[in-house]
């Protein structure tokens, strides 16, 4: 239910208390009549009476009055308005009254019941201001003037009373809604604070804006260590921070794959990040880093690699011990000849010794002369002499190929360095050819065509000694799956390099049948393979095409003649430029069985 809305006069005529309470509380009996002061209300027609409903309180002087309105404020009665005289015995200055009254009540509203002048005006609003709480109603009033005044008054009351409700409840909505907001917000950054990727936010100045607790654990930088700094003042080694650079400073960010960028924290160790961009638009422009740490990915992929480099050197193990041993039965055998015709031709020299120390002592025995031609003829001498320098010289050329094969092992098994280096790509070519020989010697010949001037390339000589292995051995497999494994006939490997303008360009070719169109896009997925099981994984190309492309900013492609076979090509960047010397020209031609 509506509160009756109160009103107070303070005035110390009772007249105009009569007054007031005649207008604004009539009664039914007829028309209502002013008093003298009041002035003539014979214009007041019957109906111009009806006040508004309204509890309406007297006070003879201000002190009263302010002590009522203060007492109304303070039980939650407050008054709407208050009729104010400025000329009152006991008090001296009405102007203090209406301010003890806003002292009591600031949404007081006044009306200066007064005969004032303009020289008493200028001194009302020197001393209270321009306010809209504040009327004249000049004496004498009339009675429609004075309902005019409360009705308006009232409504203004009112209307500020739903102001004042609707801004409470909006501002408790607005409470309601941070108190919200900051919930989500609280959530949001839990969330975030869970996630196990970095998350690092930078305005379009790359000052750090968010910095979650997983970049903390991996840069080993607390989050109000890192927050409202710039990026790159952090104590954070980049060693490639131009990229990361580029990439966050651009006139807008775009969205970027995933990129890979190594660094090191304070305390020295490298890691590696990998990380996508997303622009942030709005008033924080700017971008957001998701990242993981891949170092330890990055290790495990290289102890993977390795140990599929193991694989295929424990796969290539029976044949370069088949190797070894070709040669070493016939070094055995020739070694054992040697011995046993050894033994037999000093007994031949005992014998010699023995007939020359007769000749000297001038004693002839022709039967020891008979026994020693006996004996030379026995021996065949004349071929013995012949056939042990050939028996040395087999045994020789056999240590040799034991040691080439040995020292192919060796290079082949080398792990090579974690930094590029030059890499002799004839020389890797011709240690890979001999590595393999076991896969390949049964099924096809290996003709080579090494440019002699072809130069080096900048990478890592075990990770191209592996490609190089890999396409060498899938060669092999196709002749061997097209002559039933050389029982038809042998097959043709053909590896050559050149020099191009730029580029070391090694082809492979093999005369295996060519790969089937069906599947010719797929050669380089992981895991994709058409061998038997347990012949091959799927993972030799696809790591061939990563070693080539990624790691060696090089081009790794494919010809086929379909029903004849397939030549691999690779094109790595050269380390000088071509040089159009007349010895470029100049080819190492061999066939190898």
């Amino acid at each position: 239910m509506t509160p009756i809305p109160r009103i107070i006069v303070i005035d110390d005529n009772p007249a105009v208390h009569a007054d007031f309470c005649r207008i604004l509380t009539p009664t039914d009996s007829g028309p209502s009549r002013a008093g003298s002061e009041v002035g003539d209300s014979s214009d007041v027609k019957h109906g111009l009476n009806r006040s508004p409903a309204v509890e309406l309180e007297t006070a003879r002087q201000g002190a009263d009055g302010c002590e009522k309105v203060r007492q109304g404020f303070s039980d939650g009665r407050p008054f709407a308005v208050a009729f104010c005289d400025l000329q009152m015995p006991l008090d001296r200055d009405g102007l203090t009254a209406i301010e003890n009254l806003w002292d009591a009540d600031p949404q007081l509203q006044v009306v200066i019941c007064s005969a004032c002048s303009g020289g008493e005006w200028e001194n009302v609003t020197r001393r209270l201001g321009h306010s809209d709480r504040l009327l004249i109603l000049k004496k004498p009033f009339d009675d429609v003037e004075v309902l005019q005044i409360v009705v308006s008054l009232l409504e203004k009351r009112r209307l500020m009373l739903t102001a004042e409700a609707r801004q409470d409840q909006l501002e408790q909505l607005v409470l309601e809604r941070t108190r919200h907001l900051n919930s989500a917000r609280e959530e949001s950054e839990e969330f975030l604070q869970a996630i196990d990727s970095i998350l690092i936010g930078v305005n379009y100045q790359l000052q750090v804006l968010r910095w979650n607790q997983r970049a903390a654990e991996t840069f080993g930088i607390a989050r109000s260590d890192a927050i409202g700094r710039r990026l790159y003042d952090l104590p954070i080694e980049w060693d490639d921070w131009n990229t990361l650079r580029d990439v966050l400073q651009t006139d807008r960010v775009e969205r970027t794959p995933r990129l890979e960028t190594s660094f090191r924290i304070a305390d020295g160790e490298r890691r590696v990040l990998g990380f996508s961009c997303y622009p942030v638009d709005g008033q924080s422009r700017g971008a957001l880093i998701l990242g993981t740490d891949l170092t330890r990915q990055r290790i495990v992929e290289q102890q993977l690699h390795q140990a599929r480099k193991l694989e295929s050197v424990g796969q290539l193990a029976a044949g370069v011990a088949h190797e070894i041993n070709t040669p070493m039965q016939y070094l055995g055998d020739n070694l054992d000849y040697v011995k046993s015709k050894f033994e037999r031709l000093v007994a031949y020299l005992e014998k010699t010794d023995e007939l020359i120390t007769s000749v000297e002592s001038a004693g002839y025995e022709p039967e020891l002369l008979a026994e020693l031609r006996q004996q030379a003829a026995k021996m065949k001498l004349n071929k013995l002499c012949s056939q042990i320098p050939e028996a040395l010289q087999d045994s020789i050329d056999g240590v040799k190929h034991v040691s080439r094969i040995v020292q192919a092992m060796k290079e082949l098994s080398h792990p090579g360095g974690e930094q590029d280096a030059p890499v002799d790509v004839n020389r890797v070519l011709e240690t890979t050819i001999t590595v393999s020989t076991n896969e390949w010697k049964y099924v096809a010949d290996v003709e080579t065509s090494l440019q002699a001037d072809v130069g080096s390339v900048l990478g890592f000589q075990g990770e191209l000694t592996q490609v190089f292995l890999n396409l060498i051995v899938n060669a092999a497999h196709a002749i061997g799956d097209m002559t039933d494994e050389g029982a038809t006939g042998k097959g043709l490997i053909r590896i050559s390099t050149q020099r191009t303008e730029g580029f070391v360009v090694i082809r492979i070719s093999d005369t295996g049948g060519g790969i089937p169109a069906s599947i010719r896009d797929r050669i380089f997925d992981p895991f994709f393979t058409t061998k038997k099981v347990g012949k091959g994984t799927g993972q030799g190309l696809a790591i061939a095409h990563s070693v080539i492309v990624q790691k060696h900013a090089g081009r790794l492609t494919f010809d086929v003649e379909e029903g004849v076979g397939t030549t691999f090509i690779i094109e790595l960047p050269a380390m000088n430029d071509f040089r159009t010397s007349s010895e470029s020209s100049q080819t190492k031609i061999g066939v190898l069985v």
